[in-house]
């Protein structure tokens, strides 16, 4: 035993202690690899903030090892706003108490989102296969939420709450048309 040994007995313990922190701290979990990923991604998106906390929202993406895992995640999110979106205005639409006067609006509404389900779908099913008409189907998305805002305008219906969901839709198009850019380089 040398002399420093024998004077501090707490310095073995200490490199015992510190050595597997060393080890961790230079070796990244998976789940930090996915949040940077997550974080160049949102850097890129429209909203950073809204893009941050959709994806940490999905139990899977600390999991997730790289784009193509993220893309899944990103538009699965997308199916699932907007088949949410449809039902919601479905719901408007069929409710007795509702405005006749909105209805067309609302019609027009819900024809626009059965295309926005239907391009995040295609999307997710191009996704391993033609990642260039995946990046395609993400883009024309957002274009169903556009288009039930332009309906809503020109039917001089004013519901906030359709107008966010809109916005939400057009949000999680963008995260996907950004992830399957990175696909495609």
């Amino acid at each position: 035993m040398t002399m420093a040994m024998a004077k501090h007995p707490l310095i073995p313990v200490f490199f015992l202690l510190a050595t597997p922190s060393f080890f961790f701290t230079y070796y990244p979990s998976p789940a930090h690899a996915a949040s940077e990923l997550v974080e160049g991604i949102c850097h890129k998106s429209q909203n950073y903030s809204f893009c941050i906390q959709a994806l940490e929202s999905d139990p899977k993406t600390p999991a997730a090892k790289d784009y193509m895992g993220l893309a899944e995640i990103s538009l699965n999110l997308g199916i699932s706003n907007a088949t949410d979106t449809r039902s919601y205005v479905t719901d408007m639409y069929e409710n007795s108490r509702t405005d006749p006067k909105k209805k067309p609006t609302l019609k027009a509404c819900i024809s626009a989102y059965d295309g926005a389900v239907v391009s995040f779908r295609s999307a997710f099913g191009e996704l391993k296969e033609d990642v260039l008409t995946a990046n395609y189907d993400a883009k024309v998305a957002g274009d169903g939420a556009v288009s039930c805002e332009d309906q809503l305008a020109s039917g001089g219906v004013k519901d906030s709450s359709i107008s966010t969901r809109n916005q939400f839709t057009l949000y999680f198009s963008n995260i996907a048309d950004v992830i399957t850019t990175l696909l495609l380089k």
